[in-house]
């Protein structure tokens, strides 16, 4: 029985039979962080490969260190790997797909042809190199308070007037001076990769998840699906969200400083209250051909929004900014 996307059920591929997965929602109270740091093994993600039997076929295989759930290769009986086995921590919720395959090719075609400045043959001779794979993939989610000291120059413009070539013109400048503060900055939930199966610069994109929806853990929503244990630790993962948090906190304290510019000379901050959680999400995975290229790119399970690596037209580039430059030399000359 694979799981019924949209339906929190099973369902029988032959006969359609469909069992209801009687689940509650995911209880959000998070694993104290400093607890967790000093008691988990390092190296807890450095598993040695599966040894698998199929209680279904009797065979006997190995898996992928980083692979919670797959398929037999010889019976296609659905297996999932007791994490307690494997893992210091358990998933304490899942994010079911919502997305089917057809809706995910459909959002992959519409981002293809979103693209601003890529080439025109793309849309034509794009052909696809890998079939989409539906796959859960681990996530850290964390919470904290947190409090930074910083040191900086606030900026703030005047207009004043100068003689040039003999004539008076009105010119705005800079009036600088050292500034200094504090800012508390809370984060809830803050989202980070906890596979490298995905390049970090798709972080930014696959942060975008309706946490509200998520389930507790259950394996059987697994069932059908291939899903991944974490392969980046707690403390590698508490240091990427910590990168996420430090362009929010600068962008607060860019607030803070106030004025028309702000330099940022140093930032202290102090992480409170560090809460986190393990969460399994869906994401359908693939990639395209283009011009002897090969061009990854991951589509939201829960949202059907795609994203991924691309092609550019440098002559579309090139010519923007040759009618950019015409635009401002014209105005310029006829300016004066």
């Amino acid at each position: 029985m694979d799981y019924a996307i949209g339906h929190h059920s099973l369902k029988c591929i032959s006969c359609g039979e469909a069992t209801p997965i009687a689940v509650d929602g995911m209880d959000f109270t998070a694993h104290d962080y400093a607890e967790a740091e000093r008691i988990v093994p390092t190296g807890d993600a450095n598993v040695v490969t599966h040894e698998i039997h199929c209680n279904n076929c009797g065979a006997d295989f190995s898996m992928p260190n980083y692979v919670h759930a797959d398929e037999c290769p010889y019976c296609d009986m659905n297996l999932v790997v007791p994490v307690d086995l494997e893992r210091y921590f358990k998933p304490d919720g899942v994010l079911p797909f919502e997305v089917d395959h057809n809706e995910a090719v459909a959002g992959f075609k519409k981002w293809l042809h979103g693209l601003w400045f890529a080439p025109n043959a793309l849309k034509k001779k794009a052909i696809q190199a890998t079939p989409i794979n539906a796959s859960y993939m681990p996530f850290w989610t964390f919470d904290a308070d947190t409090f930074s000291k910083y040191h900086g120059s606030r900026g703030d413009n005047y207009v004043t007037t100068v003689r040039r070539n003999g004539q008076t013109q009105t010119v705005v400048k800079t009036r600088w001076r050292s500034v200094s503060g504090s800012v508390s900055v809370p984060f809830d939930d803050l989202t980070v990769l906890a596979t490298k199966s995905l390049p970090l610069k798709f972080q930014s994109f696959l942060s975008q998840w309706n946490l509200g929806k998520a389930r507790q853990f259950d394996g059987r929503y697994l069932s059908g699906f291939h899903s991944e244990l974490y392969t980046i630790e707690l403390t590698s993962g508490f240091e990427l969200a910590k990168q996420v948090m430090d362009g929010v906190i600068r962008g607060r304290i860019r607030i803070d400083i106030g004025g028309d510019h702000q330099i940022i000379s140093s930032v202290q901050t102090q992480y409170n209250n560090v809460g986190f959680q393990l969460v399994l999400a869906p994401v359908y995975i693939s990639a395209f051909n283009y011009n002897k290229k090969t061009y990854r790119y991951v589509i939201n399970g829960q949202s059907g929004k795609a994203y991924g690596e691309r092609p550019w037209s440098w002559w579309k580039i090139g010519g923007l900014i040759f009618m950019v430059a015409t635009i401002v030399a014209t105005w310029y000359a006829f300016s004066q």
